[in-house]
């Protein structure tokens, strides 16, 4: 079990933030975190749900060792319009320069915005 759900509910819950995160992606658009938990309907997350925020970082993790980039760039916060601490503490252990966060959170939309705009 991992945060209170069997392995079966994290992967169903990792598998349908992950395809709502690149129908994003395609859209070349962005997704509150309270708009993504709100339309999720295998499991039932607060966004700031830490196991809400470990499925993102997983799947970001796993898009950008596949070469794809941190898909969870797209998800933002509602009040200031960019991803959390977490996503900038996440890039940076994947050794971007986030010296300019809101360059480097742009560099990485774009990158994920043409990795997915390319599978249409």
């Amino acid at each position: 079990m991992s945060y209170g759900l069997s392995d079966e509910q994290w992967q169903t819950a990792q598998s349908e933030i992950r395809k709502k995160m690149i129908t994003v992606a395609q859209l070349e658009t962005t997704i509150t975190y309270g708009d993504l938990a709100a339309q999720l309907t295998s499991v039932v997350f607060h966004p700031g749900a830490y196991a809400f925020h470990a499925l993102l970082r997983e799947i970001c993790y796993e898009e950008d060792d596949a070469g794809r980039g941190m898909l969870c760039a797209v998800v933002v916060s509602k009040a200031h319009g960019i991803p959390g601490q977490g996503f900038f503490k996440a890039i940076a252990k994947r050794g971007r320069d986030c010296s300019d966060p809101l360059q480097c959170w742009q560099a990485e939309c774009t990158f994920v915005y043409e990795v997915w705009g390319n599978t249409n």
